[in-house]
């Protein structure tokens, strides 16, 4: 998928950000929802013989119950064995950050932004769309990609764009910033600069205890495609990624870590060296309604010591429901930065809203 870029005055309002972001989901829902009705139309009848034989339809019944029941299995094989995965199975999958679904998530952020010098705090706002799909690399690996677009928009003139800019996470600035421009303050809002993430991964998951294991390994890319300066960083960076998860009947938890350094771009940009460490934590209520965290650790080894590690705890809920036949889970988290910069602006606060639906991969 592609997001075109556009000029700083297309986009004014963090409203305008959501519309944007709601438009292009609602083409990509559309094309989804088509998509499955096609299949489900084109789905086999059960045949007379097997609604005619009680112990053959109690057998058949066994044998779905026994299939949706697996994280360790390819959905593939559950519809080929004349079964329909259940709500609970996907919302089960959906914790798996390596599996054969398509995964469109949409997030909608609000961070609190404090620092020194700065009275009281300021508002940012990032949309972000961060589809995830698999390419399979013949019979036992699978390249998991995922790219993310972002809209953000943050509380800066954009005229300081080259002492300030928007890092994956984080607002990253110029140590020397306040004490050369004198009101940097207002509002500017755009497209940002695009990440881009590959995992290889194998395709069948290890079975660990009540659950399974999975992991993966591969780069990660930024690229400095950002309407104004002060939306992203200038500079094309690269670094490695992984991730490895357990993923069981109650609990599910990861660790995702990442890491860029810039090697070309503005050279009146400073060069980058920066991770995001993503950890996630959840326990399942229901089959279908989990409670946890999924925040961002970011590190700027750039930055003086002390001033280098922001680290979010917080809270939220998930769950599953269905938008016609399209399974689609929503959540809201809320985060607190527990560590953070003290000279510098940095979040402090952060809500996300998400909406994501999954479209396993035997649809296409």
């Amino acid at each position: 998928m592609t997001i075109s870029h556009a000029g700083a005055g297309v986009f004014t309002t963090p409203a305008s950000c959501s519309l944007r972001l709601f438009a292009l989901t609602t083409l990509l829902m559309l094309l989804i929802l088509l998509s499955v009705s096609c299949h489900a139309a084109a789905e086999p009848a059960p045949s007379c013989a097997v609604k005619d034989n009680p112990q053959k339809r109690a057998a058949a019944a066994d044998k779905c119950a026994e299939l949706t029941s697996r994280l360790d299995i390819d959905l593939k094989e559950v519809v080929q064995a004349g079964c329909r995965p259940s709500q609970a199975q996907l919302s089960k999958l959906m914790d798996n950050p390596v599996g054969n679904l398509v995964i469109i998530s949409n997030q909608f952020n609000w961070v609190q932004l404090k620092g020194k010098g700065v009275e009281g705090s300021k508002d940012a706002y990032v949309c972000k769309l961060i589809p995830t799909f698999p390419i399979s690399l013949g019979e036992t690996w699978n390249l998991i990609n995922r790219p993310i677009f972002s809209l953000p928009s943050i509380p800066f003139k954009r005229k300081v764009g080259r002492l300030i800019g928007m890092s994956t996470q984080e607002v990253i600035h110029q140590p020397a910033l306040l004490s050369t421009v004198r009101d940097p303050f207002g509002r500017t809002t755009g497209f940002g600069d695009i990440t881009y993430v590959g995992l290889v991964s194998p395709r069948k998951p290890n079975k660990a205890a009540e659950g399974i294991f999975v992991w993966g390994a591969g780069p990660t890319l930024i690229f400095p495609t950002a309407s104004e300066k002060v939306l992203g960083q200038g500079k094309y960076q690269a670094g490695p990624a992984a991730v490895a998860a357990y993923i069981g009947k109650k609990w599910a938890f990861g660790l995702f870590p990442q890491h860029w350094w810039s090697f070309a771009g503005d050279s009146d940009r400073e060069s980058t060296s920066q991770s995001n460490i993503q950890y996630f934590i959840y326990y399942n209520i229901t089959d279908t309604v989990k409670i946890g965290m999924s925040p961002n650790v970011t590190i700027d080894w750039k930055a003086d010591s002390g001033e280098q590690v922001t680290l979010p705890v917080g809270l939220g809920i998930n769950w599953m429901t269905k938008m016609g036949k399209l399974p689609v889970r929503l959540g809201i988290e809320g985060y607190c930065s527990v560590v953070h910069p003290h000279d510098g602006m940095s979040s402090r606060m952060s809500v996300r809203l998400t909406v994501t639906p999954v479209i396993p991969t035997f649809l296409f």
